[in-house]
């Protein structure tokens, strides 16, 4: 004997069931036990947005990756990504098979600094490049450091000119050193204190090179 929808009469000759109820009342079911807004944290500076593994661009593959981490348990495909919303396609397990709905998610941006924005609000800086010598070698040395760490999401806090070259005030000492290894030079190294966390001594690098 065929089944029969409690909600809407359907027989199992006319769709497909999963439980008691027919696919169509299901996928009503599914949908309205799901969040019909979901909260993003946003960047207000560089417009990143905050997945598992910090602040990352909006593309559509991980705009997927945060939405699936607010429906837990669920398979999360985006259809579309508007400004204020997300066409998603959610899909559970059942013991009938797996069971999906499209849903439009409202999306509800929470604003804030991400730490690369707040450091550069901040002029924060780890380490020092002196640069002295050639004029020319100077500045083709500055944007090759600024390209360096901007494609790794770091930044040059502030650039001084000096009487005689440049200063050059970097986020991030280890990348300044791996920067330094990357181009094979050898700067004269300087350390100063800068503070003490937790017990330990931090200080800041200080590299002079003579182009």
């Amino acid at each position: 004997m065929p089944k029969s929808c409690p909600t809407c009469s359907r027989t199992s000759n006319d769709a497909k069931f999963f439980g008691s109820f027919c696919e169509y009342c299901s996928r009503d079911k599914l949908s309205a036990k799901l969040n019909a807004v979901v909260e993003v944290t946003w960047c207000k500076r560089c417009m990143r947005i905050r997945g598992r593994e910090g602040f990352v661009a909006p593309a559509g593959r991980n705009f997927e990756e945060i939405m699936g981490s607010r429906f837990k348990g669920y398979s999360v495909h985006l259809v579309k990504l508007n400004r204020d919303s997300a066409l998603l396609d959610i899909a559970e397990m059942t013991p009938d098979g797996p069971l999906s709905v499209e849903k439009e998610i409202g999306i509800r941006y929470n604003k804030t600094l991400c730490d690369t924005c707040y450091k550069k609000s901040s002029s924060y800086y780890e380490a020092v490049v002196q640069l002295r010598g050639n004029p020319a070698k100077m500045e083709r040395m500055i944007a090759s450091l600024e390209r360096y760490f901007e494609r790794r999401n770091q930044f040059v806090s502030k650039i001084e000119k000096e009487d005689n070259g440049f200063n050059v005030y970097l986020s991030d000492k280890r990348m300044a050193s791996e920067f330094m290894a990357s181009k094979r030079l050898k700067p004269n190294m300087s350390y100063t204190l800068a503070g003490i966390k937790g017990g330990k001594k931090i200080y800041k690098n200080t590299y002079a090179l003579h182009l």
